[in-house]
């Protein structure tokens, strides 16, 4: 049997919670992404409340910036390996020997894996849907696991658990909590400059759609000839290679493109415009963290109407910094840790109730 691996984790802190329960916080990986971001603001969330068990299921990808995190926050992290059914014996195992109360699945593996632990072990266990949209298998998978396993499955958004329950989900086994940011920004008015910067953030893949984007763009340069215009884009993925290709193609000379920087904070600081093109999200954290830095934010699904709106915040400043107010203020009533982590709370007390 492979071993767990054990890392950044204080015993003493513990031993100093012993009134608090057990939960696991299921992730599949440390990769780029809404959904590993934000299981992580979960554990450090429910940390004051429960002992937090954060089990990753695979090895690699590992990003730094989130072990950073996990050795900052003081996570307790343990590390799976193996194949699929080595890693569910393992994760039994820790739920047994560490009297686990609730589980917490973040992505459809997790949902699967969490599906069979609840049928082996009788915890109670949590699903995630973090998208409007999964594929075929994906979405069987998942709506199983909620029919005949999970007592529970989380939205990130409304639309979208909408969409699941129309197409077959219990809405009486679900709900709606948002994602949530944790560094609060204060409200920014950026001062207008020669050159606009617009801005994306995301894994280089099909559903992000970024060829819509360069297309708007492609359209936006030819709009606002007398404009000086950058479009960044930052993330990685299996569609590098697309998106070069695409660039290359369209002939665009004013596209940066970003591969996993350490951190994204200076981009929002210094970007005037938030693009958006993907086809399947529900609240994704870059509009999140757009709205958190103030910036406006596009997001139609069509280029020519992408480039169209696009041109409009290009050529009026005012409506930018107005767009980008309103934004942040919705972020602040909408996505502050304190929601985030007393939702969860609720839920977490409803179902051991």
């Amino acid at each position: 049997m492979h071993r767990l691996i054990f890392r950044f984790f204080d015993t003493t802190q513990l031993e100093s919670m012993t009134d608090r329960f057990d939960i696991v916080i299921l992730m599949n990986a440390l990769d780029m992404g809404g959904a590993e971001k934000q299981s992580l603001l979960l554990a450090k969330a429910l940390g004051n409340t429960y002992r937090v068990h954060y089990i990753v299921q695979k090895k690699w990808p590992r990003l730094k910036q989130h072990l950073d995190f996990i050795e900052r926050e003081k996570i307790n992290y343990i590390q799976l390996s193996g194949n699929f059914f080595t890693r569910l014996r393992q994760l039994r195992l820790y739920v047994k020997q560490n009297d686990i109360r609730i589980l917490i699945g973040m992505l459809t593996l997790d949902n699967a894996m969490a599906a069979c632990i609840s049928l082996t072990t009788g915890i109670k266990c949590i699903g995630g849907v973090r998208s409007s949209y999964l594929p075929f298998l994906k979405f069987w998978v998942t709506w199983l696991g909620q029919k005949f396993f999970l007592d529970h499955m989380v939205f990130n958004n409304t639309y979208g658990m909408n969409l699941f329950v129309k197409r077959g989900f219990s809405i009486n086994k679900s709900s709606v909590i948002h994602n949530c940011i944790n560094n609060l920004q204060k409200e920014r008015k950026r001062n207008p400059g020669e050159k606009i910067t617009i801005l994306s953030v995301g894994r280089f893949t099909f559903e992000k759609d970024y060829l819509t984007a360069l297309k708007a763009v492609s359209i936006l340069n030819t709009i606002c000839i007398d404009k000086t215009i950058e479009y960044i884009i930052i993330g990685d993925g299996k569609y590098l290679n697309h998106i070069q290709c695409w660039i290359n193609d369209l002939k665009l000379e004013n596209i940066k493109l970003i591969i996993n920087p350490e951190s994204v904070e200076a981009f929002y600081i210094t970007a005037d415009i938030y693009l958006m093109s993907s086809i399947s999200e529900g609240m994704p954290n870059s509009i999140m963290e757009a709205f958190n830095y103030s910036l406006p934010v596009v997001r139609p699904k069509d280029y020519q109407t992408m480039a169209d709106k696009l041109a409009d915040l290009v050529e009026h400043y005012d409506k930018r910094i107005a767009f980008g107010l309103h934004g942040h203020k919705h972020v602040l009533r909408t996505f502050s840790e304190d929601i985030f982590r007393n939702n969860y709370i609720a839920l977490i007390n409803k179902l051991l109730s």
